[in-house]
C-alpha cells in the first residue's frame, strides 16, 4: 500500500473512530438527560402522592406512574366517577351513616342520665364514634383520595362541635350531605350548604336568632352575631377581608329565622321561619339587599362567595394545607384567578395547586407535618392495614390531640407544624406507630410479619426503611435504625421507629 494510501485509511480509521466515540458520548449524555428525567419524575410522583391523598403507598405510586400524573390527577378531580364497592362493604357496618334524623333520634336516643356513651349501641355517642370511623376507614381505604382530604379541609374550615344537643345526630348529615359532595364543586354550593347544616345552625347559635321582639318557645330570642361573624372571618372574607362590626349586624339581620326544627318532632331538619325574621331593609359590604325572607340569605351567600377577599382567604389556606406552612405567594395569587375566573371551581383552583411548580420544588418536599388524623391513616397505609373497624383507630386520632368533630372553637384543628408538633406528643405518636406496626390496633388486621422478612439480612434496615418511606432514610434515621438492629430490636420495633422517624412525620 503507498504511503498517500495509508495516511488515508489512516484518517478515514480515525473519523470513523471519533464518529462512532462523538455518537456513544451523545447517547450517554440521552442515558443520563432520561434518566435523570425519570428521577425528576419519579419525586413528583411522590410528592404528588403524598400532598393529595393520606399517605403515599408502592401501589398508589405505581398507579401514578402507569396512568400519569396528568391522568390520575384528571380522575380524583371527579369522584363521583370513581366507583368503589370495596369501600361500600367495608362502611357497611355502620348503620348510621345511611339513616336520616328521625331515624338516628329513634335508633340512637338519649339515655337517661344523659351520658354520651362513645361505643355502646343505641346511644346518641355511638353516632360520633361510627361518623368518626366512617372518616378514618375512608381516610385509609377510599380510591377518591384527594376528596377525603378535602372533606378533612372544609371540615376544619366549617368547624361544627358534634358532641353537644341535636349534633350528636346531626354530625352524620353534616358530613354526608353539608360537606363531602361539595368538597371539590363550586365554592357558593359548599357554602350554602353549610349554611343552611342543621349542625352548623345549633353550633353557632344561629337556630336561636330572631328578630327583635318575635315571639318564639325557645329558650331566648333576639339577635345572634355568632354565625354571621364567623361566616365572614372565618368561612369566607377572612379576618382582614374589610366588613365592619356594622356589616356583621346586618348579616346577622339577613339569617334570622333560619333554625332548625326542635328536638321534640322526631327530626333535625333546616327550616326557614319567616315568623322570626327581620324584614327591615338591610345593606351588607355597601350593598342593599333586598326585603325576600330567606332570599335575603341566599343573596348575601352569592355576595361573599364572590368577593375577591374570599378568594384570597380561602385559597391562601388551601395552598397552605397543600404546599407549605407559609404559602408561596405566586401561587396563591394564580389559584386566586382561578377562582375568580371560575366562579369558586374548587377542581379548577386545587388542579392548578397540585400541577403547580410550587408544589414539586424541592423546598416543599417534607414541609409539612402530619396531622393526627393524616399520621394515623398514612401509618395504617404504609402497614397495608386492612380497617374492619374504624372505633379505635379513631380514638388513636383523639389521642394525638384532635378528636374528630370535636374541636371546640370554630376555627377547628390547626394543621401547621407549630399546631400539631409538641415534645409529648412525639411520645404519644411513637406510642401509636408502635401500635400499628405490631398489629395491636382492635379492628385493624396488619400482616406483622412481613416487617421480619423486610429486615432480615445485612441491607434488612435500608430494605423496611423504603417500603415505608418509598425513599431512602436519611443518614441519621439510618444510624439510629442500624443501632437499635444492633440492640437486638425487634422487625416490629424498627418499623415503629421507621413510623416515628422525621421523614414519615413530614409530607
Amino acid at each position: 500500500m503507498s504511503r498517500g494510501r495509508t495516511r488515508a485509511a489512516l484518517l478515514a480509521a480515525t473519523i470513523a473512530a471519533l464518529a462512532s466515540r462523538a455518537q456513544a458520548t451523545a447517547l450517554d449524555a440521552t442515558r443520563a438527560a432520561s434518566a435523570s428525567a425519570n428521577v425528576a419524575e419519579e419525586a413528583r410522583i411522590l410528592q404528588l402522592a403524598r400532598r393529595a391523598t393520606f399517605g403515599a403507598t408502592p401501589e398508589l405510586r405505581d398507579e401514578i406512574r402507569q396512568l400519569g400524573r396528568a391522568r390520575w390527577l384528571d380522575q380524583q378531580l371527579a369522584p363521583g366517577a370513581i366507583t368503589d364497592r370495596a369501600l361500600a362493604e367495608r362502611l357497611a357496618v355502620y348503620p348510621a351513616l345511611g339513616m336520616d334524623s328521625a331515624a338516628l333520634l329513634a335508633s340512637y336516643p338519649q339515655a337517661k342520665d344523659g351520658s354520651m356513651a362513645m361505643d355502646a349501641v343505641g346511644r346518641p355517642g355511638r353516632v360520633l364514634a361510627e361518623v368518626s370511623s366512617d372518616l378514618v376507614t375512608r381516610a385509609v381505604h377510599a380510591r377518591a383520595q384527594l376528596s377525603e382530604v378535602m372533606t378533612d379541609f372544609w371540615l376544619n374550615h366549617f368547624s361544627v362541635f358534634a358532641a353537644d344537643g341535636p349534633n350528636r345526630w346531626a354530625g352524620v348529615s353534616w358530613v354526608r350531605d353539608s360537606i363531602r359532595p361539595h368538597g371539590l364543586g363550586r365554592f357558593r354550593d359548599l357554602l350554602g350548604a353549610t349554611a343552611s347544616g342543621p349542625a352548623m345552625l345549633y353550633y353557632l347559635d344561629n337556630y336561636l336568632s330572631t328578630a327583635e321582639g318575635a315571639r318564639t318557645r325557645r329558650k331566648s330570642s333576639g339577635l345572634n352575631e355568632n354565625y354571621a361573624r364567623e361566616l365572614m372571618e372565618l368561612h369566607t372574607l377572612g379576618v382582614t377581608g374589610g366588613y365592619t362590626q356594622a356589616d356583621v349586624e346586618e348579616v346577622a339581620r339577613v339569617f334570622t329565622g333560619w333554625t332548625i326544627t326542635p328536638l321534640r318532632s322526631g327530626r333535625i331538619e333546616f327550616v326557614f321561619a319567616p315568623w322570626l325574621h327581620d324584614g327591615g331593609a338591610k345593606t351588607v359590604l355597601g350593598r342593599r339587599i333586598a326585603p325576600g325572607g330567606r332570599a335575603e340569605g341566599e343573596a348575601v351567600l352569592d355576595l361573599l362567595a364572590r368577593e375577591p377577599a374570599t378568594a384570597e382567604h380561602v385559597v391562601r389556606k388551601l395552598v397552605s394545607r397543600f404546599v407549605a406552612d407559609v404559602p408561596p405567594e405566586a401561587l396563591v395569587q394564580r389559584a386566586k384567578q382561578v377562582w375568580l375566573r371560575t366562579d369558586g371551581d374548587l377542581a379548577q383552583v386545587m388542579r392548578t395547586i397540585l400541577e403547580s411548580d410550587e408544589l414539586f420544588r424541592a423546598s416543599s418536599r417534607g414541609a409539612k407535618v402530619k396531622s393526627p388524623l393524616e399520621l394515623v391513616a398514612s401509618a395504617l397505609r404504609a402497614a397495608g392495614a386492612d380497617v374492619r373497624l374504624g372505633l379505635v383507630p379513631a380514638r388513636l386520632v383523639a389521642d394525638l390531640g384532635q378528636p374528630i368533630l370535636r374541636a371546640e372553637p370554630p376555627t377547628g384543628w390547626q394543621e401547621t407544624a407549630d399546631a400539631v408538633v409538641t415534645a409529648g406528643g412525639m411520645v404519644t405518636r411513637f406510642d401509636v406507630a408502635t401500635q400499628i406496626a405490631r398489629n395491636r390496633v382492635p379492628g385493624v388486621r396488619i400482616d406483622a410479619s412481613r416487617w421480619a422478612s423486610l429486615a432480615r439480612g445485612a441491607g434488612g434496615v435500608d430494605a423496611l426503611a423504603q417500603e415505608i418511606l418509598l425513599a431512602p432514610p436519611s443518614d441519621a434515621t439510618r444510624a439510629a435504625l442500624v443501632e437499635a438492629r444492633d440492640a437486638g430490636a425487634t422487625p416490629e420495633l424498627l418499623a415503629a421507629l421507621v413510623l416515628s422517624s422525621p421523614e414519615f412525620q413530614q409530607q
